[in-house]
């Protein structure tokens, strides 16, 4: 298990030693616990229990039920990969595949996977890991519009989160995977006919007095 892109809790004692087998026990008890009974029925007791700690260590170092559960879907995350084939299909396909992306989450219950849209949760994974994939996913993008594959006013987020929502949908509510070649029809589909930025609003004209 990777180590998670979220700090533990700032209330932990400077100049402790983190016990790393012990985050990962508590990662693993959490997951466990979200794909057996869900968000709102988790209990820090059973995950502290599970994991061999007391329940006081596990708010000490993580500090609350949010961000705990946000820390251990966060482990899970592959983190920032470095892609550049050249073209941004091949590109795109890549990032959604095995480069930072929730699609990695697939391995994850539908019931454990609902707790990433729970708000407080959701903050956390936003500003730690959602904003990650999105700058990463950037960077593809600027070098397609300078290889001019798109124009500059593309709408690329858009473009990114068709292709995640669609992979998400596909795997937790129609029950499949979505094929490699179905999400490459999709991105050739958007690449080849971009959604735009809509045009800034025109600025108000100087009152003539």
């Amino acid at each position: 298990m990777s180590t998670p892109p979220l700090a533990p809790n700032a209330t932990s004692r400077r100049g402790r030693p983190i016990d790393v087998a012990l985050g990962e026990r508590v990662f693993r008890a959490v997951l466990e616990q979200l794909s057996a009974v869900g968000y709102p029925r988790l209990e820090i007791e059973t995950i502290a229990a599970e994991a061999g700690c007391s329940k006081t260590t596990v708010y000490r170092r993580w500090g609350t039920k949010p961000h705990l559960v946000a820390v251990a879907i966060a482990s899970e995350y592959p983190g920032s990969v470095n892609i550049d084939n050249g073209n941004l299909l091949d590109d795109l396909v890549e990032h959604v595949r095995v480069g930072p992306s929730f699609l990695k989450f697939g391995r994850l219950a539908p019931v454990a996977w609902t707790a990433m849209l729970e708000p407080e949760v959701a903050e956390f994974l936003r500003e730690e890991v959602l904003n990650g994939r999105d700058a990463a996913a950037d960077l593809l993008f600027a070098r397609a519009i300078e290889r001019g594959e798109l124009p500059a006013d593309t709408d690329t987020r858009t473009i990114l989160h068709t292709a995640l929502g669609l992979g998400l949908y596909e795997r937790y509510l129609a029950g499949s995977a979505l094929s490699e070649s179905t999400l490459r029809q999709v991105l050739a589909a958007l690449i080849a006919a971009p959604p735009r930025l809509p045009d800034p609003p025109a600025a108000p004209a100087a009152d003539a007095t």
